[in-house]
């Protein structure tokens, strides 16, 4: 995984075939605090996954309610042979870029490693 601070998504290469095993993969393989929101279709008829971060651990209580710490959401959409992960999807450039690095970096290496190692499925940083 690059260092750099200028990190604006991932990607794993693949065939359409193995996009969609990918997917649900992610959506199943979940954990440190990534939880799978939803799902839609683009209008090209190609999957977006929706995957946000969020620390149960750090919760303040006030009065009768319990507030959690959200970081924030990344999309995992279905490209021409490949899956390309983006942090807060088309609003991914109004983000601080250290938060961005910090979704995709805790993606990477909670979710998207894990899963593209087991399906025999290279990554890219970009």
């Amino acid at each position: 995984m690059s260092s750099t601070n200028d990190i604006s998504s991932l990607e794993a290469c693949c065939t359409e075939i193995q996009a969609r095993a990918l997917l649900e993969d992610f959506k199943s393989s979940c954990c440190n605090g990534w939880f799978f929101e939803t799902y839609r279709f683009a209008e090209n008829g190609r999957m977006i996954y929706k995957f946000f971060l969020i620390d149960l651990m750090d919760q303040i209580e006030q009065g009768e309610m319990k507030y959690i710490r959200y970081f924030g959401w990344v999309e995992a959409v279905e490209e021409d042979e490949s899956i390309v992960v983006k942090p807060a999807g088309s609003l991914s450039h109004m983000l601080d870029p250290g938060l961005k690095r910090v979704l995709l970096t805790r993606f990477h290496e909670d979710v998207m490693k894990p899963v593209c190692e087991r399906h025999h499925v290279l990554t890219k940083v970009e």
